[in-house]
């Protein structure tokens, strides 16, 4: 009995962990391939649209295979791909169709652009990052941890120490998934499907676009947003041309940005729509209420503002008559401000002016988007692990005619480039070829990633990008194209192919080329290699005319740390026009030295004009950057020095210099990682944080350190294993150096 039981279970077990599995096979045979790969219930109730839109993208010259199956685990799904890979015609890209598995990933916040969530938080769901780079790049290397019990298709794996700690990804994927959690998802996907099918008939140049900015994105500098146009102009140069139409939008130029985003969204024209600004799952920021151009709005506000603090104080138990006294004595405002805090009427109307500061879910689904490819710029806009999520309701809603979106699972930078190679859509390139450019764990594509915008020349640019990427000659007379999204790319592809045998080639570019963008370009790629030459040319890039070059520079002589920057970025600190150089510039110059940093500040005041208001520009300076020495001096290296100090406490100030690359407390952090008597928790999270100098001078001796505790026997073996991810990290550089 014991025994066919013991069957029973095994039998049971053997067919869950394998699932049965369909694959139809191409009906056209092209160079390169792409799959279909969904679960077998939207199959089920689906099958004519997914076949249908299967003829729809080989009629466009991809062989594609659909592969259907109860999917259990990532890993059976990465195996069929592989599979795919290494067979012919080669395949390019992947579609996930339905409830497809998520790999949930951590220890890998580093491929992220600002997402430095502790591991050890009680919450797996909320500090991993949802990210499909687990199935695009190959080179990346997982351990399997375990099933979300509470969101069954989230699955958690560890990035291993022995992995490479960049994204390079081997295919482009993206995700149709609904927006929702109920039997209407099955419709929601067919009704998508079958209308993409009708979309791939159509012919569609690039010819209207709108850019929104909201409230404070790079610190609201005008500077910024003024040279974003100069780079799109560069991208997109027929927008710019009688029947192109290119719309800037920011969020001062006016109260009622989201009525004219919601209008202008729906606007059939639109081709591409892009979002710069804050956001959440299921929201999209855009204007800040607490900022008007008259004082009866302020007052309104700040009335609002009294009244819902009334309520708080109401609904957490507390007395409201004395919250009412303490918030009259605090702002010196009249008691007759706080009047119909509780009346129904009121609530319902303070709840409408702060409804009106961004776009929702629900607002989304009420209406017809028509830009047929958006970029959510934004934080949580992509997070496709929930069931709700805002570049789903965009892209797969009902009246929606909207292709495609590209938005991010977790918190994303500001300053990313969001924009980089966006022009090459110009060129018929599909968007899941451009969105493989893109290296960040967070950032997805949501809808058909075979679609693409048609071609203004006749390039084959998608069978390139598979099957000619070390084509050295193509790359080459590509280089001596007119057009500079395609000079761009084969700037981009000779790097990829030479590698640190670019470089002088780079630096040619930089310093001859008038184009933004491809200036732009090869610092990244000098960046990336991070050498002598890279750290030289900052010199002179921390001065170039296009702003953002200036702000990445600024960001960039602070991970290198050395001492000569100092002169240079005081100059610059004090006379540069865009708030968000001198931004970063205060946060870098802090990180080399803050003391002599204020000194050659106020060396460099003292020759300017007596014109100039010296005495307050000196005491703004002094402020911002000696308080960073004391911070560093008198904070954190006495908390990260101090025995006494409780271990969590401890691990949290390490933490800080993930972020905070003070240069001045490396040698700290190599006795702390290096003391053999310390708790093995703070060394780890002491290597993790060293891990974050990718960039720094003296990087050398961060590796000189991994080495040798991973040489020695009497090392534990998680410190070895973070000392190896470490040394990886320092050696490859950083997985994107735009948003180190």
């Amino acid at each position: 009995m014991k025994f066919r039981l013991f069957i029973l279970l095994l039998l049971v077990w053997k067919g869950a962990s394998f699932a049965k599995l369909e694959v139809k096979k191409p009906r056209q045979e092209h160079a390169t391939s792409f799959a279909i790969i969904i679960d077998k219930e939207t199959y089920d109730n689906a099958e004519n649209a997914v076949n249908a839109y299967r003829d729809a993208v080989e009629n466009d010259g991809l062989s594609t295979y659909i592969l259907i199956s109860q999917w259990k685990t990532p890993d059976e799904i990465k195996a069929e791909i592989l599979k795919l890979y290494n067979q012919k015609p080669q395949l390019e890209g992947v579609v996930f169709i339905g409830d497809i598995p998520i790999p949930m990933l951590r220890n890998a916040e580093h491929l992220t652009s600002s997402f430095k969530f502790e591991d050890e938080s009680s919450s797996y769901f909320n500090s991993s990052v949802p990210s499909d780079r687990f199935y695009d790049d190959f080179h990346l290397k997982f351990k399997y941890i375990k099933q979300d019990y509470d969101n069954p298709l989230c699955y958690y794996y560890t990035l291993l120490p022995e992995s490479p700690q960049k994204v390079n990804k081997n295919i482009y994927s993206a995700r149709i998934k609904a927006p929702v959690n109920n039997a209407s998802k099955y419709d929601m996907i067919k009704r998508y499907l079958e209308r993409i099918v009708e979309q791939k008939k159509m012919q569609n140049v690039i010819d209207d676009m709108f850019v929104y900015t909201g409230f404070k994105y790079y610190s609201e500098s005008l500077n910024a947003w003024g040279d974003e146009q100069l780079y799109l102009r560069e991208q997109f140069p027929q927008l710019y041309r009688p029947g192109g139409r290119l719309k800037k939008l920011n969020h001062t130029m006016s109260q009622d940005m989201k009525g004219i985003i919601l209008s202008e969204i729906q606007d059939p024209k639109l081709d591409i729509a892009i979002f710069h600004a804050h956001g959440d799952d299921d929201a999209q920021s855009l204007i800040d209420n607490t900022k008007f151009n008259n004082v009866d709005g302020s007052v309104s506000y700040i009335k609002a503002f009294l009244r819902k603090e009334l309520r708080a104080a109401k609904r957490q138990g507390n007395s409201v008559e004395e919250t009412k006294a303490e918030l009259i004595k605090q702002y010196d405002v009249p008691e007759d401000w706080f009047d119909g805090a509780f009346s129904s009427s009121q609530i319902q109307s303070d709840s409408l002016m702060e409804y009106k500061t961004n776009i929702y879910g629900e607002d989304v689904r009420k209406i017809s988007p028509q830009a047929k490819f958006i970029l959510f710029d934004q934080c949580y806009n992509g997070s496709f692990q929930n069931s709700v999520y805002m570049a789903g309701d965009y892209v797969f809603g009902y009246g929606s005619k909207t292709i495609a979106g590209v938005a991010n699972t977790t918190t994303t930078l500001q300053d990313q480039w969001a924009e980089e190679n966006l022009g090459l859509l110009n060129y018929g390139v599909r968007f899941g070829q451009w969105h493989r450019m893109n290296n960040l764990l967070e950032s997805h594509l949501f809808g058909d990633p075979t679609a693409h915008f048609s071609a203004l020349n006749n390039q084959d640019l998608n069978r390139m990008l598979v099957l000619g990427e070390r084509d050295t000659l193509y790359w080459r007379n590509m280089m001596k194209s007119e057009d500079i999204p395609l000079r761009s790319l084969a700037t981009r592809m000779m790097f990829r192919i030479m590698n640190k045998d670019f470089e002088g080639e780079l630096v040619n570019i930089y310093e001859s080329e008038n184009s933004f963008c491809l200036r732009l370009q090869a610092i990244e790629y000098l960046a990336e290699l991070g050498t002598p030459t890279f750290q030289e040319i900052l010199k002179e890039s921390i001065q170039d005319p296009f702003e953002f070059i200036r702000r990445i520079s600024a960001v960039w002589m602070g991970k290198v740390g050395k001492k000569e920057y100092l002169s240079i970025m005081a100059r610059q600190l004090v006379t540069d026009e865009s708030e968000r150089v001198v931004f970063n510039l205060k946060k870098s110059i802090a990180f080399i030295d803050p003391v002599a940093a204020y000194e050659e500040c106020v060396k460099y005041l003292n020759e300017m004009p007596e014109e100039i208001d010296k005495g307050s520009l000196k005491e703004m300076i002094r402020g911002s950057i000696l308080s960073s020495s004391d911070r560093l001096n008198k904070e954190l290296l006495p908390n990260i020095m101090n025995d006494s100090l409780r271990i969590r406490k401890k691990i949290k100030e390490i933490e800080t210099l993930r972020v905070y690359n003070y240069i001045q407390a490396v040698p700290q952090l190599l006795q702390l990682a290096m003391n053999t008597k310390e708790d093995i928790a703070i060394r780890v999270a002491t290597l993790e944080a060293l891990g974050w100098y990718s960039l720094s001078y003296n990087k050398d001796a961060i590796v000189k350190a991994c080495d040798e505790l991973i040489g020695k026997t009497d090392t534990p073996q998680i410190v070895k294993d973070e000392a190896l991810r470490t040394k990886n990290r320092i050696k490859e550089g950083f997985n994107n150096p735009v948003t180190s």
